[in-house]
């Protein structure tokens, strides 16, 4: 029975590797400085009455995943896995914008998403955000559902309905702190409460942005391995998820010069299962090298960034990346990511990213998980 029951782990763990992440809007990339900038240059001007833009992507990936199982039944011996995984997908966006009021907009997102070859459900034509937007000088409120798109997306990217305030501005006073309260967007079996409170400050080159997040599921989460309570065993690292998460992290971002950004997140996080019988409380880290801006209206313009990571798996909401964190169950993981994007003509993007990650902590039946992502994409703006 025991073998049974573990011997199918590592199989459920082979991955799905291409981020399920939304993605922010290219004005949501790059530089903080640069980004804080736009947007106050936008709000010198009055939108529109409506307004379209939208975006589509293509994105083709490889990877190799390999792990190791063991079954006390067969008397602690290590089984290994290997897998490579082939993923082409295809992304269609449009984005309507209409202006209600000089200060009121409604906002929506229109999606489809189509997976050519590897894992995945493809989704016709959606309607994947519908929230309304009121802004003036230092208040920002949203109400419905949009995304949600914290620290450069390395521990949330995900849709969320609820409602979401902002109040101040980075480079003044106490800085821009942000409050949201709501839920995941998903299926109420899987959909999570979720409490965001951030602030952000912008010191001359420095930026300092705070943030604590508060996930818990509103119905618990199944025994992740059924069956090893009856023999007084729990899946421990080697399950996954948790049905409440409780994530702070401290950023602390230096821009000598409009091109370069360094930065550093420290998280501490706690997480728990209850079926499980698993609690964790960990720390960890993200360092992150940025130079220049791969601006879709600058032909010629690149960027590229290298990263870091030491993350535990209770820090992990819903990341952006293109490579697949679940894969190490309850595990954590550390290792490299690097991207690289160049603008060949307005309005296009080419990038190229790769991840080279492994386990952090042993599991009681899972131990030496490798992953090994690259990929490619071409991002065409409208």
């Amino acid at each position: 029975m025991i073998k049974k029951i573990i011997l199918p782990l590592l199989m459920v763990s082979l991955p799905f590797f291409v981020s399920q992440a939304e993605g922010p809007v290219f004005e949501d990339l790059g530089n903080p400085e640069k980004a804080e900038r736009k947007s106050k240059s936008l709000k010198r001007k009055e939108p529109p009455l409506f307004q379209i833009e939208g975006d589509y992507r293509w994105l083709y990936g490889k990877g190799r995943f390999s792990g190791k199982g063991k079954s006390p039944a067969a008397g602690g011996k290590k089984t290994r896995q290997d897998e490579k995984i082939t993923q082409e997908t295809r992304r269609f966006r449009l984005f309507p914008v209409l202006r209600l009021t000089p200060h009121l907009l409604l906002k929506t997102a229109l999606e489809d998403n189509r997976i050519d070859e590897g894992p995945g459900t493809s989704h016709h034509l959606f309607l994947s955000r519908a929230y309304l937007q009121y802004e003036n000088e230092s208040l920002k409120i949203e109400a419905g559902r949009f995304n949600y798109y914290l620290m450069d997306g390395d521990l949330l990217d995900k849709k969320m309905d609820g409602f979401r305030i902002r109040y101040g501005h980075d480079d003044e006073g106490p800085g821009r702190s942000v409050f949201f309260y709501g839920r995941t967007a998903e299926d109420r079996s899987k959909a999570r409460k979720v409490l965001v409170l951030e602030n952000k400050r912008t010191l001359g080159k420095w930026l300092i942005h705070s943030a604590y997040a508060d996930f818990r599921t509103i119905h618990h989460r199944k025994e992740t391995m059924p069956g090893l309570s009856a023999y007084h065993l729990f899946s421990g690292k080697s399950g996954e998820r948790f049905d409440r998460q409780q994530v702070g992290d401290v950023k602390a971002a230096y821009s000598p010069n409009e091109d370069w950004t360094f930065s550093v997140d420290y998280v501490l996080s706690h997480g728990y299962h209850e079926k499980d019988h698993y609690r964790e409380r960990a720390g960890g880290f993200v360092a992150a090298a940025l130079y220049g801006e791969a601006d879709p209206r600058k032909p010629g313009s690149f960027e590229t960034w290298v990263r870091y990571y030491h993350l535990p798996s209770s820090a992990l909401l819903a990341p952006t990346m293109d490579a697949d964190t679940t894969f190490f169950r309850r595990m954590g993981f550390s290792g490299w990511g690097a991207r690289v994007a160049f603008v060949p003509v307005k309005g296009i993007v080419w990038a190229l990213e790769g991840f080279a990650l492994k386990n952090q902590k042993s599991g009681p039946f899972t131990d030496g998980f490798h992953e090994y992502v690259l990929g490619t994409s071409v991002s065409v703006y409208f």
